[in-house]
């Protein structure tokens, strides 16, 4: 599978069928990273599958309050895959228009295509037009290189974790890094002419502009996006 430190994707979802074929979408996306033959792809896709269904299923009876979570570990020369689900007896912790999914990623560069991925397959669950579907996609690979790249340093032992809350009225993501911070109003602002020429400060521009509401917590090492489905009043 070539050279590789172990690295480690982990994917929490609500126990509704229609998120298995998300991990479907994206264990296929991981396995492209591999060197297994087409045929073994086939047979890991169709286990994961399985196994997805079975916790989504069997395991929380397809409770949406419930979460299947599913670990993803890349190694030099296997892949394996750890499935938990929280079984009968769990309280639910969503409700029934409120669905949470999390990703929790390595902090690599080459996995940040799977921001894509995921937020691509969450916004088919709701009906934002397709120019708002590109303004969250949009913010949402800002926010999650910023946390990789800026916040974490590309530090492989660091994890950049990304929350999609799912609800009636609106979609909100929280994207948290184990960085050391920064201070907004400190970022220089990328439309003074004196800043054109400067890279930063360019992805928290277009996330504020992307997205209704962008706050920062816990020295900005916490951003919180909100896309509203009907605009808000002032």
């Amino acid at each position: 599978m070539g050279e590789r430190t172990k690295q480690v994707i982990t994917l929490s979802l609500p126990s509704s069928m229609q998120h298995v074929d998300l991990l479907k979408v994206i264990v296929t996306e991981i396995l492209k990273e591999t060197d297994f033959t087409e045929d073994i792809q086939e047979q890991i896709n169709l286990a994961v599958i399985e196994a997805g269904t079975n916790a989504t299923k069997h395991g929380n009876e397809e409770d949406p309050g419930r979460k299947a979570a599913f670990r993803l570990i890349l190694a030099e020369d296997k892949l394996t895959i750890d499935t938990e689900d929280e079984g009968e007896g769990s309280t639910p912790k969503d409700t029934e228009t409120e669905h949470v999914i999390t990703l929790t990623l390595p902090s690599s560069m080459q996995h940040v295509y799977l921001l894509d991925v995921v937020v691509t397959e969450i916004l088919k669950e709701t009906d934002f037009t397709e120019d708002i579907q590109e303004q969250i996609n949009l913010a949402v690979i800002e926010a999650g290189t910023n946390a990789i790249k800026h916040g974490n340093k590309e530090d492989p032992n660091k994890k950049a974790t990304l929350e999609f809350t799912i609800a009636e009225d609106k979609l909100a993501i929280l994207i948290k890094d184990e960085g050391v911070g920064f201070t907004r109003k400190e970022v220089a602002d990328p439309l003074d002419p004196e800043n054109l020429l400067k890279s930063s400060g360019r992805g928290l521009f277009l996330m504020e502009a992307c997205m209704d509401s962008v706050t920062y917590e816990s020295n900005g090492t916490i951003i919180k996006m909100v896309k509203y489905k009907e605009t808000p009043e002032p």
